[in-house]
This record gives structure tokens, C-alpha cells and sequence, in this order.
């Protein structure tokens, strides 16, 4: 029968570490799914458990600290904001444009087959800063019109969504369109980040032309923001 040279452990415990190779055409994402459906109809006997280490092991580490960055990240956005706009309702209104880039991002990931790895992580973080300048270019230039003019609400919304349709376009898809040679690349590295970079700020650009403005609207006709003002 085929045996083990020595016994090793690792954290204390008797360990069997069965390891593979990965073709270069595949990505280990995409491999560990299938393997990890084979391995739980296993019957395992009692007293052996299974973990799963390589690259599954090493992400689940880097997402918790990258959850950490984001939620730092995301906090500090707050107080910035806070401080610009004075008010914790229009701060969180501007960064209502995060879900909405996030929302094309998975949707980006899908369409290009991507998985979602290390690097879309951090372009999620990437992400959530480059939408929120959308927020600001708007919501900013409404508060002006609301302040300076006798426009009614309505038309502050309208007219600050359509004057501002074209720096908020100009910006995104310059961005959007500087990745496009990295989801193009393949990479399993940075075509990922590319994808949700790209797609997250186009969705948030187009979906924040409507909900913005009517959010907006909503939120300075409701009479506790009127009270507070």
C-alpha cells in the first residue's frame, strides 16, 4: 500500500495535504469549484476533517483585511462628505451611488466571465471613490441652484441633472474607457479589476442620471429635512 515518509502536522493535528496543478489556460477559481463539489459527497469518517488551503485559503485572508480597507475607506468618504455638505441625510444621499456601481460591477464580472478574485476586490475599493465624485458633481451643483435661485425644486432637480449629464459622462467614461485594454488583456491578475472598474462606473453613471435627481427631490421636499434646514 502506498504510505506517508513522516507524519506531519500542522496546528497540532496529523495532516494529509493533497495538492494539484493548475493548467495555465484555467484559473484556479474555476477549478476549486467542481473539486470542492466532488470532495463534500465524500463519506468522511469520524474524527477527519477537511480544509482547503492554495488560493482559496489565501483570499479568504485578503478579503478580511480588504473588508477592513473598505469599511475604513467607506467611513472616512462619510466624514469628508459630512464636513462639504453639513448634513448626514445629503451626505448619504451622494453615497447612494456606491450600490449602484456595485451593482454593475457583479453584472460586468458575469458578462466577461470573470471571477471574483483578490483584484475585483480592490477595484471595488477603487470603485467606490471614483462613483461618489459622480454624487458630489451633482448633488453640489443642485444645492447651488436651490441657494442662488428662485427655481422651484422640481426644476433645481431637472436642470442640475441635465447640465450635469455631460461632466459626469466625460469623466466616467474617460475612466471606464483607460481599463478596457485590461479586460481585453485576459489576465487573470488585472482583468478582473478592469471589468468591475469600467462596468461599476458606466452602471452608477447611467442609473445616478435618474435616481439621483429624484432622490434628491424626495429627500429636500420631505418636511423633516425642511424642518431641519
Amino acid at each position: 500500500d502506498w504510505t506517508e515518509g513522516q507524519i506531519a502536522h500542522r496546528n497540532g493535528k496529523r495532516t494529509i495535504t493533497v495538492s494539484g496543478d493548475v493548467l495555465r489556460t484555467h484559473r484556479a477559481a474555476d477549478s476549486f469549484g467542481p473539486i470542492r463539489k466532488n470532495v463534500e459527497k465524500l463519506t468522511i469518517p469520524e474524527g477527519i476533517e477537511i480544509e482547503y488551503g492554495g488560493d482559496y485559503e489565501n483570499q479568504v485572508e485578503n478579503y478580511t483585511l480588504m473588508s477592513y480597507s473598505l469599511i475604513t475607506s467607506i467611513g472616512i468618504i462619510f466624514i469628508i462628505l459630512l464636513f462639504q455638505f453639513r448634513r448626514v441625510r445629503m451626505s448619504l444621499l451622494v453615497m447612494s451611488t456606491m450600490p449602484l456601481g456595485l451593482l454593475g460591477a457583479v453584472v460586468g464580472l458575469i458578462i466577461v466571465g470573470n471571477p471574483f478574485g483578490f483584484t475585483a476586490f480592490a477595484g471595488i475599493i477603487s470603485l467606490c471613490g471614483m462613483v461618489i465624485r459622480n454624487g458630489i458633481i451633482f448633488i453640489d451643483y443642485a444645492e447651488s441652484l436651490r441657494r442662488d435661485t428662485n427655481m422651484s425644486l422640481f426644476d433645481v432637480a431637472f436642470s442640475a441633472g441635465k447640465r450635469r449629464l455631460r461632466p459626469i459622462f466625460l469623466t466616467s467614461s474617460a475612466a471606464a474607457v483607460g481599463v478596457i485594454p485590461m479586460i481585453l488583456s485576459g489576465s487573470p491578475l488585472w482583468s478582473p479589476m478592469g471589468t468591475v472598474i469600467c462596468f461599476g462606473l458606466m452602471t452608477s453613471m447611467l442609473l445616478g442620471v435618474f435616481v439621483q435627481p429624484a432622490a434628491y427631490y424626495l429627500l429636500v421636499n420631505s418636511k423633516k429635512y425642511r424642518e431641519v434646514i
